[in-house]
């Protein structure tokens, strides 16, 4: 991911609320260059914010926590499990807070001569 599709991706839901890119920028340039973040941390810190100030509902990857969190996927494995027994000994569904999703079928197209 680059800067321009951050803020675009951040545009498109939340611009409605008046959010410009004008106010993105130093945010950004602030987590590149005083928290050393990467993009992707950046992002997913607006979007998870945001998301909290505007009251929408906004979905992470285990990739997008990581990229925050800087966990491994095992460690995040890990922490979800013992989250999901906190949670059900409180009484909660855990589905309410962890999805889990399986990749879908796909078809790959080859096309040897092009598409002319």
């Amino acid at each position: 991911m680059d800067k321009e599709t951050l803020i675009q991706n951040i545009l498109v839901t939340y611009g409605k609320y008046g959010i410009t890119r004008t106010e993105l920028d130093p945010i950004i340039d602030d987590g590149i260059q005083n928290y050393d973040l990467s993009l992707e941390a950046i992002y997913s810190g607006l979007r998870m914010s945001l998301a909290s100030a505007f009251n929408e509902h906004e979905l992470f990857t285990m990739a997008d926590v990581m990229a925050v969190t800087g966990e491994t996927k095992e460690e995040l494995s890990k922490r979800i499990e013992e989250c999901r027994i906190e949670l059900l000994a409180a009484g909660e569904n855990p589905d309410d807070y962890f999805k889990p999703i399986q990749p879908g079928k796909s078809t790959v197209y080859y096309f040897p001569s092009g598409l002319s």
